[in-house]
């Protein structure tokens, strides 16, 4: 069963959000604030972390994703993780300069790689493994894997959403 939130991040690297870019509070109003002025900012350390069947709903119809970053600055380091069975995304960048490496994406039913309000980082060696008979059929492409806004109304806000993903591998499987 869904019964987990999912891992949620927050850091004072920058993002996009208008008026107070330091005191943002991510989707789904429940306290998670991010936001400031350091691209460098360091939120620790997060290597060999696995979250399986994370997303159950805050509020109706807004669950939360397997991995959220919220304006994490590149001192963190965030490498080796994976997110399986989650009910939204599995990894989702809401501003922010973090770096990632080794990321898997197992069967989650929405966006596999999500990026959002000014993100600015890297992501290089990761695996989507989509199902198509599982995803989301009502929001997000089954044979993608990827969603990217520089914000939710489209605008030009600065930093601009500009990462870069390196040596990814999506597969798309069906049954068990």
């Amino acid at each position: 069963s869904h019964d987990k939130g999912g891992l949620v991040i927050c850091g004072k690297a920058p993002n996009n959000l208008p008026d107070d870019k330091t005191n943002r509070e991510l989707e789904g109003g429940y306290g998670a604030f991010h936001g400031g002025t350091d691209v460098a900012d360091n939120s620790g350390s997060l290597k060999y972390v696995r979250v399986e069947y994370a997303g159950i709903p805050i509020n109706p119809n807004q669950e939360v994703n397997s991995f959220t970053f919220g304006s994490v600055g590149s001192g963190t380091t965030v490498d080796y993780i994976q997110a399986s069975y989650g009910l939204d995304d599995s990894f989702e960048w809401f501003g922010g300069t973090v770096n990632a490496k080794y990321l898997v994406a197992f069967r989650c039913l929405d966006d596999d790689f999500d990026t959002d309000f000014g993100y600015r980082g890297n992501v290089q060696f990761g695996l989507i493994v989509r199902d198509p008979s599982i995803a989301d059929q009502s929001s997000s492409s089954t044979s993608e894997g990827f969603e990217s806004d520089n914000d939710a109304n489209g605008t030009n806000a600065t930093p601009y959403t500009t990462p870069v993903f390196s040596n990814i591998t999506l597969n798309i499987v069906t049954g068990k």
